[in-house]
This record gives structure tokens, C-alpha cells and sequence, in this order.
């Protein structure tokens, strides 16, 4: 039996989750809930009809609507909130990252679905990316001996608008709404927890967003390892590069292929990529099925998903601005 979903927030990721789900087997959208009726009404018309009822208030669509799981894709700022009332009111939530901003937020989500007795989960899709899902192995195989060093690169042209229309008064958007994922594919692929983070995020010259458009971050994880990153939203075009270095030699990816030189080599050859779940696809589908499957087996079976909350809050911890940050302005 399909489990049943109820959206909340149909802008522009709630509208690919719409989608999505309607493409999957084991899942069924019984509603969507958004403040702003174009949305809804958006919506509709993408739907499956009379099998979706629509809401603008959240409280009336729990109270009223039956469904066993709440797939949270509202505006990042109300993650927390929107998971919390969702968890009161017995259903297990699957959140949209940033599961929250602080961990004071964090802890509080996990408090609440500890107290119903359900669980939260965070969509963070980028672990299960086929390319990804290789180095991940490859690393706990032992294959490239002891990790020393993670340099991660994106570069993206993603205009205020592809985010969401409150994306511009973030006041960090790269990091909050970017970096989160690959601050959490860093601690996924090598296994360990963040030590500290030394940031600093500026918005280079003719940035759409008020601030905050490109991050650079120099990580330290457990085991003396370090992450260099570098993202930004303001550039001519998508590039991205994930670079892990061990005693063995270094993987490349480009999140399509995966690359290896072993130690002493002078070229890199290709690995063939892992996709176990079936997510070999291009955003914004890429890594979803996997995420619903494990939802699917929280709601069903009671399983403890590989992004569940208690992991994720670590990936929050990195995103705390009393850590070591540092804001420079270039209005």
C-alpha cells in the first residue's frame, strides 16, 4: 500500500516534489499546502486531480486531511516549524534542507518527533547521487588508505528566483541554501564529525542576492582531516569538482563521472559509478528516489533513515555563524 504524502510548500522545489511523487510506486500526494493561492492553484493544475485536496493553512490540512508522512518544502526559515507542527500532529516528516538553521532548531525537531514516536528525515539528495554513492565506497573500502584531504569546488549562475523569491534576503544563500549539501556530502562520504569551521562569505560584484552569494570554508573533521570549500551562486556558469585525497592516491568527480589516480600514477582513469537505487538522473530528480524510499521504510517498517535528523543536526552544526565566521560586504 502506498504511503500518503502531504506537501507543504508548493513553490519551486514543492512543485518537482509534486512531480516526483507522482512518478513513484509506493507513494501517494493527498495534499499540498501553501499560503499563496497562485501556488496552489499552480499546483492544481499539475496534480492528480480530485485524489489532492489543497490548503492554504497547515493546522486545517493535519487536522483534516489523512496521510501518514508530511514532505516539508516550504521556505527554508520555516523548516523547523512546519516539521514541528507536522510531528504533533502523528505523522513521520520528510524536510527539504536546511532541516533547520541553528541547532537550538534542530535539537528542537528532534525533541518532537522523539515525543510522538515518529520520524524526521532530511531530503538531502546529494548522498545518493550515483557518482557520490562510488567515492563513498571506494572510501569505506579502504581503497584510497587514510583520507588527508577533501577540496570541494561549485560554481553555479542560479539567480535568486530558481531558489525562491525570499532566497535574496537570506543573509547567507550560498551557504544556507547550497553549501549545506555538500558541507553534508563531505561528512557522508568520509564518515566523520565536523570539528570546526573557518568561513567566509561575501557576494561578489554585480550579485543578485543583497548578500552572502559565494562562501569559501575551510573545514577540520575528526582525524585531523581537512575540507576545503569553495561555492558561489554569482558565476557564468555550472561547474562543480569533489576532489578526496588518501595515502593511496585521489578520486575526482564532477557528480557525473568518477575519476582515479592511484599513487605514484601520472593519469587518472574512470570508475564505473554505483546506482543501486536507480537515481542515475539529472536534477531536480537525481538522489529523490532513494530518499523516498527510505521514507517509505520509516512509515512502513520503522527504519532509521541514513539522513535522519539526529545525523543531519551535525551538518546544521556547520552552518552556525557563532562558530568562526566572518561576513565581508561588497554592496
Amino acid at each position: 500500500m502506498p504511503i500518503r504524502l502531504i506537501h507543504v510548500g508548493l513553490g519551486v522545489r514543492g512543485h518537482h516534489w509534486l512531480d516526483i511523487v507522482r512518478d513513484y510506486p509506493d507513494a501517494v500526494s493527498v495534499a499540498g499546502v501553501d499560503p499563496d493561492r497562485r501556488a496552489l492553484a499552480s499546483a492544481r493544475r499539475h496534480s492528480d486531480g480530485a485524489s489532492t485536496r489543497f490548503y492554504v493553512d497547515l493546522e486545517t490540512a493535519l487536522r483534516e486531511v489523512e496521510a501518514d508522512a508530511a514532505l516539508v518544502a516550504s521556505p527554508s526559515v520555516f523548516h523547523p516549524e512546519h516539521a514541528v507542527q507536522a510531528l504533533r500532529s502523528g505523522f513521520h516528516v520528510m524536510v527539504e534542507k536546511p532541516f533547520a538553521t541553528s541547532v537550538k532548531e534542530a535539537l528542537a525537531v528532534i525533541d518532537a518527533a522523539e515525543a510522538a514516536g515518529r520520524h524526521v528525515m532530511v531530503a538531502e539528495n546529494y548522498r545518493f547521487f550515483p557518482a557520490e554513492r562510488t567515492v563513498r565506497r571506494w572510501i569505506r573500502e579502504g581503497r584510497l588508505g587514510a583520507i588527508t584531504t577533501v577540496t570541494c569546488r561549485d560554481r553555479r549562475n542560479q539567480p535568486p528566483g530558481d531558489l525562491g523569491p525570499w532566497a535574496s534576503s537570506l543573509p547567507y544563500p550560498q551557504l544556507v541554501e547550497i553549501a549545506v549539501h555538500h558541507f553534508d556530502s563531505i561528512r557522508a562520504l568520509t564518515g566523520r564529525r565536523p570539528v570546526s569551521v573557518m568561513a567566509r562569505a561575501v557576494n561578489p560584484p554585480g550579485s543578485a542576492y543583497r548578500r552572502g552569494g559565494a562562501t569559501d570554508a575551510m573545514i577540520e573533521l575528526e582525524g585531523g582531516i581537512t575540507a576545503v570549500y569553495s561555492g558561489s551562486l554569482c558565476c557564468d556558469r555550472y561547474e562543480f569538482a569533489l576532489t578526496v585525497e588518501g595515502e593511496a592516491g585521489v578520486l575526482w568527480t564532477d557528480r557525473r563521472r568518477v575519476w582515479w589516480r592511484q599513487r605514484g600514477a601520472r593519469f587518472f582513469r574512470p570508475v564505473r559509478t554505483d546506482d543501486p537505487a536507480g537515481d542515475g538522473h539529472r536534477y531536480p530528480r537525481a538522489g529523490t528516489r532513494a530518499l523516498l524510499d527510505q521514507l517509505r521504510d520509516a512509515v512502513l517498517h520503522g527504519r532509521e533513515p541514513e539522513t535522519a535528523g539526529r545525523d543531519n543536526v551535525w551538518t546544521v552544526a556547520m552552518l552556525e555563524d557563532d562558530i568562526c565566521w566572518r561576513m565581508d560586504h561588497h554592496d
